[in-house]
């Protein structure tokens, strides 16, 4: 099983907030993650956390990617990759202004994402934790097809 899991520091989708979405990045590279059956988009840049549904990338409109499962966190061969942003470190951190529609979490809190293949590679799941309490503040697990 092979998963394939992309890092950019620039976001190509995101909540409103005090950085944009890069509509280049978008036009540019989604299309290939649509085609190579990219997993999961890990963006920063904006100091906050944000986690997408599924999505695809949507020709008429860039802005408004297709959302592919509406499921909050338990993916089950899911059609696009999911897109977050993890800018919890330690910056203060952006304020919102809206949620995209795209965008299922989203969040200020300073943590860490932990991210774990499990079930012999066919399950990835990710875990967001909070860094001062330890807590869970936002997890999902993706199940996908062999390749």
């Amino acid at each position: 099983m092979t998963w394939i899991i992309v890092y950019l520091y620039k976001p190509m989708y995101s909540s409103p907030t005090f950085h944009p979405s890069s509509d280049s990045l978008r036009n540019n590279y989604h299309p290939l993650f649509d085609e190579y059956n990219v997993d999961l988009v890990l963006q920063a840049h904006n100091h906050n956390y944000q986690r997408s549904y599924p999505i695809r990338y949507n020709f008429t409109n860039s802005s408004t990617p297709v959302i592919t499962d509406f499921h909050g966190g338990k993916y089950r061969y899911p059609q696009g990759p999911i897109f977050m942003i993890i800018g919890t470190a330690g910056a203060d951190q952006y304020n919102f202004t809206g949620q995209a529609r795209y965008i299922v979490k989203q969040f200020q809190r300073f943590g860490f994402l932990n991210v774990d293949i499990v079930e012999n590679g066919t399950k990835l799941t990710g875990t967001f934790y909070d860094d001062r309490t330890g807590v869970p503040k936002d997890q999902f697990t993706v199940v996908k097809k062999w390749r």
